[in-house]
């Protein structure tokens, strides 16, 4: 159920308490957010009601408890440097504003089972469910699908709220996505140092040079450079070729969105990409989908 944690598991079962006082760890909602125009900020701004909702439904303090008590995350940063190629990064999501319905009957833990068949080196679920269609079952799902060959899962989601980070680890996440479009930097630093404190690797999400300088004030070791615009939502691969020779070579680069083709995928390794995430092509692939995955996650750069 949307705001749930995890009930198709029966892992996560807690009464919350309506009207619970908050504690350390939890901030004012929306408090330092930026102003955010177009669809990008709609998004945010229902986030942002869903959060409060969810904290009915399971109060803040049995969540974090949940997330101290949950196994040890999966290392990102390991699985990919463990690659000799580029890594794949296989999404899932029903649905996004830019593509309506992609497979609203999806079976995540089927999904993710294909996906570690195929090779990839983790998997990025989509929770957001006013514009994506996704849930936290969806992530318990294939979190405990994934474990079973040590793929580590991605919690892709607009994270605004520690709450949402506690959260992804309870349902079994091993990382998150932080984006810098909709964060200012005390949120940024403050979201980072809780996922960070629990073992999660944060993969940091930017779009031009800017966003980069600020992802950057503190030391994160995975980003990812988008190459769909949030604010148009056009995709154009040239922007991670620009941005990519910017990012420090001793960080994990990850190129996101727009890549269709195994030819996509070894474009980016050339700009310098050590790992891509792909969604869309991948959910409209079909009875495609297991060769196109194992293609992409084959590709190698000279």
């Amino acid at each position: 159920m949307p705001g749930g944690l995890g009930d198709r598991a029966g892992l996560y079962r807690f009464r919350g308490r309506t009207g619970q006082t908050q504690r350390a760890g939890q901030s004012k909602p929306g408090a330092n957010l930026k102003n955010i125009p177009g669809i990008l900020g709609e998004i945010v701004e229902k986030r942002l009601v869903r959060i409060e909702e969810a904290k009915k439904n399971c109060s803040f303090e049995e969540v974090r408890t949940a997330a101290e008590h949950a196994r040890r995350p999966l290392s990102l940063q390991r699985a990919i440097g463990a690659r000799s190629g580029v890594s794949l990064i296989a999404e899932m999501k029903r649905s996004s504003p830019s593509a309506g319905p992609l497979d609203p009957d999806l079976d995540p833990a089927s999904r993710a089972t294909l996906y570690c068949d195929a090779s990839a080196t983790a998997i990025s679920v989509l929770t957001e469910q006013d514009y994506f269609s996704g849930s936290i079952d969806d992530l318990v799902a294939v979190s405990e699908a994934a474990r079973r060959s040590r793929v580590p899962v991605l919690r892709k989601d607009f994270i605004v709220d520690p709450y949402q980070v506690f959260e992804a680890r309870a349902a079994g996440a091993d990382c998150i996505l932080l984006i810098i479009a909709i964060l200012e930097s005390e949120n940024y630093a403050d979201l980072f140092t809780i996922s960070t404190s629990m073992g999660m690797d944060v993969l940091v999400e930017v779009f031009d040079e800017s966003e980069l300088e600020s992802a950057m004030q503190i030391d994160p070791r995975v980003i990812g450079v988008n190459n769909r615009n949030l604010k148009t939502l056009k995709t154009s691969l040239t922007e991670f070729e620009e941005l990519a020779a910017k990012i420090p070579p001793d960080r994990i680069r990850v190129a996101e969105s727009g890549m269709k083709t195994a030819a996509d995928v070894e474009r980016m390794g050339h700009a310098g990409a050590n790992a891509v995430l792909v969604g869309e092509s991948l959910m409209k692939a079909g009875g495609d989908l297991g060769a196109l995955v194992a293609a992409m996650a084959a590709v190698e750069v000279g």
